[in-house]
């Protein structure tokens, strides 16, 4: 289990909305309230669907111990994420990017005078479940560990997923001046690069959920 959630918790970081909404909250008149109104509501929400998908699973005994099920959906989530790679790649699929036009989203504007609510809400539409959440969810129910260890897998998943914002906040904090600078550059890092992040994050996840999959149908 852990090394799939680890991994695909990594495969998860770097979205490059969640990095924009973080650096447009810089702008708001109070941003120590809304950054961490924003990255505490994106975080207990992503723990609480994980947790609360564990105990259902849990609860009403679906598990999958044979483990060709859990291989399965590894190897149909690998193909995917393949998939949508070779899409953006060619140019078929777009790629997740907050700056699609050269006018700001109406989000992105919104959260430079946000009140604390918006910026929770914002927190959690930026940290919505995706296919590598999902899947590592599955592997987390489908390893039969007891529910403590599911709940374990769940928070190991958000720790790393989070970590980067949890980390930029913490430096705003201590030093905002750094912090300021320093999501600046990530964040327009993020929005050149968003297209050949995206490719090479769901081909390398992709390459080992496919990898991993065939192995475990093989096995």
């Amino acid at each position: 289990m852990t090394p799939d959630v680890i991994v695909l918790a990594l495969g998860s970081a770097p979205r490059p909305a969640g990095v924009a909404a973080l650096y447009a909250l810089l702008s708001a008149p109070h941003p120590r309230r809304v950054l961490v109104a924003h990255v505490a509501a994106g975080f207990c929400f992503s723990v609480a669907f994980g947790v609360a998908v564990v105990a259902f699973l849990h609860g009403t005994d679906l598990r999958h111990q044979d483990g060709v099920v859990n291989s399965l959906i590894q190897l149909l989530a690998g193909v995917a994420a393949l998939g949508y790679s070779v899409g953006v790649g060619t140019g078929r699929a777009r790629p997740p990017s907050h700056n699609e036009s050269a006018e700001e989203s109406a989000v992105t504007r919104r959260l430079h005078n946000p009140s604390v609510g918006t910026a929770a809400a914002a927190g959690v539409a930026t940290h919505l479940p995706g296919l590598f959440y999902l899947v590592a969810l599955n592997s987390i129910v489908s390893s039969g560990d007891d529910f403590a260890a599911g709940v374990a897998g769940v928070l190991l998943f958000n720790a790393i997923w989070f970590g980067a914002a949890i980390a930029a906040v913490v430096i705003f904090l201590i030093r905002p001046g750094a912090g300021r600078r320093a999501l600046g550059r990530t964040s327009a890092w993020a929005q050149r690069n968003a297209r050949a992040t995206t490719i090479v994050v769901f081909a390398l996840v992709g390459i080992y959920l496919t990898l991993d999959g065939a192995l475990g149908l093989a096995s």
